[in-house]
């Protein structure tokens, strides 16, 4: 039985009845990486280079990761401008996503600037990368030396880099190498790509869960489908009764399941639009989906449109609630750059504990399944922010419950243009279940509770943050490089709580 528990929360409570009747997922985005080594027979030891190529073709190849990435590598490394500029004509029509440059030796600077010139060109992510060479006797490659001189014009010149020296024995050679090779495809991944925003806009004055629509796809590449609500109701009406049925079952029967109070027709109208908005979003291949869920589906559908949400999220569709668009981007980052690993679910920031070093994150209960604490389950509840006002009118379908332990990264791309970022890392740890909803308490990694919550409140930033699995935060800064995006620097507190705008 416990075994059964932890399968279901991995791929979703009921992501298996979903799959057998929505659209498949497309396959993955295959990023085109090159590599090219670069170096000067005349000068060099012309078989230690061409070795020191064919071992860093072989390492290069066994950290990519094959259903995300195909290496495309010169044969031998390159020596004048003319053959890489003919090398560059060739890799920009197979359309590469980036470019490894192998510093095999020390280089003609002439190679450099056309290399340089070709890049301001067409702007794509690049990393230089080199290693240490045998010593004693003659200098055989003076490669270090080479990839000073090759990153000095390619600064001079005004274009953006990475750069890694170590060799593919090295402990941390493939992290850094991932970590590159995740921006590239993240970048490559989400281009000219778009979001459905489920109900057409943000809710009412919400205004920093908007973002500039020009802003988005001039930096990302993302575009904005906006869908009313009646298209995704009539959408829906393609799934069968019985299949809503057979959901709902599974849903209110599982074993993690510890309390229902919700009707039977709110929650078939709650997995009615789940499975709407899932088939739709993979039908238009989007990348993720906004959800307006409220006041429209209070006010004519009579649901509370969380839950729905959350079992689309199980599907590995990002779902930002109340239609947060620096929230979906968040998510869609999050979610690329850890290969769908990252499961990432939107939150408030509900409490402080400074003393304990903790924070505590909630939403009303639209978190994927996935992130179920197995210990404690999971209710299906009617909306409690509603219950507030009165318990007798409130509707549901939410999912309540405490999010399982884990290493995770909090993050949010700001309003007006995600053109900053605040991020950082901690881990769940065990708590109560502070209020009703879905909730997690969050020690930070690195910096105090109280930094964190000072940064926040003196640069007033959104009020919606995002929580992914793992740490994210390395392989973020990088992304943030090649997108020109400011890191906001968090903060030393010097007062308890107390603060002012910066």
């Amino acid at each position: 039985m416990e075994l059964l528990k932890e399968l279901s929360i991995k791929e979703g409570i009921v992501s298996h009845l979903f799959e057998k009747v929505i659209t498949p997922k497309k396959p993955n985005y295959i990023a085109k990486m090159a590599l090219v080594g670069i170096g000067l027979e005349e000068h060099f030891d012309w078989q230690s280079i061409l070795k020191n190529y064919s071992r860093a073709k072989s390492g290069l190849a066994k950290v990519l990761p094959k259903e995300r990435f195909q290496l495309i590598a010169s044969e031998e490394p390159i020596q004048t401008k003319e053959a890489i500029f003919t090398w560059l004509k060739d890799m920009q029509a197979q359309g590469i996503d980036g470019i490894i440059i192998y510093q095999a030796s020390f280089i003609a600077g002439d190679l450099a600037a056309t290399l340089a010139r070709w890049l301001n060109q067409n702007k794509i992510p690049i990393l230089s990368w080199s290693h240490d060479e045998e010593t004693g006797g003659r200098l055989s490659n003076n490669r270090l030396c080479g990839q000073n001189f090759l990153l000095n014009i390619l600064n001079s010149c005004g274009v953006k880099y990475s750069w890694l020296f170590e060799s593919p024995e090295d402990n941390e050679f493939s992290s850094n190498i991932l970590k590159f090779a995740k921006s590239v495809y993240v970048k490559a991944s989400i281009n000219q790509k778009s979001v459905g925003m489920v109900g057409g806009f943000r809710v009412p004055g919400f205004y920093d869960c908007e973002l500039n629509e020009l802003s988005l796809l001039n930096r990302f590449g993302i575009k904005i489908d906006r869908i009313d609500f009646d298209t995704i109701w009539q959408h829906g009406k393609k799934f069968k009764d019985s299949t809503i049925q057979e959901i709902r079952k599974e849903l209110l029967n599982h074993p993690l399941c510890k309390f229902n109070n919700v009707t039977d027709q709110q929650i078939d109208k709650s997995i009615r639009l789940s499975l709407a908005m899932a088939d739709y979003a993979r039908l238009n291949d989007y990348l993720g989906i906004g959800l307006k869920n409220w006041p429209e589906l209070f006010d004519h559908y009579g649901i509370a449109g969380d839950g729905a949400g959350a079992l689309v999220q199980d599907l590995g569709i990002p779902v930002a609630d109340e239609s947060d668009m620096g929230a979906l981007l968040t998510m869609i980052l999050m979610n690329q750059i850890s290969f769908e690993e990252a499961i990432p679910t939107l939150v408030d920031l509900s409490l402080i504990n400074k003393s304990n070093n903790r924070i505590g994150f909630w939403h009303c209960g639209g978190a994927p399944t996935k992130l179920i604490n197995s210990a404690t389950g999971y209710e299906v509840r009617n909306h409690s922010i509603l219950e507030n006002f009165d318990v007798d009118s409130s509707m549901g379908m939410l999912l309540e419950f405490l999010h399982k332990q884990g290493s995770v990264t909090i993050a949010k791309y700001q309003y007006p243009d995600a053109s900053r970022v605040m991020a950082w890392e901690g881990d769940i740890l065990p708590s109560e279940m502070a209020f009703r909803g879905s909730y997690a308490e969050v020690e930070p990694r690195k910096n105090s509770a109280g930094d964190i919550l000072s940064t926040v409140l003196n640069n007033g930033l959104d009020h919606h943050w995002i929580i992914g699995r793992g740490y994210l935060q390395k392989d973020l800064n990088e992304l943030n490089h090649w997108l020109g995006i400011d890191n906001i620097e968090i903060e030393i507190s010097k007062d308890h709580l107390y603060g002012h705008s910066n």
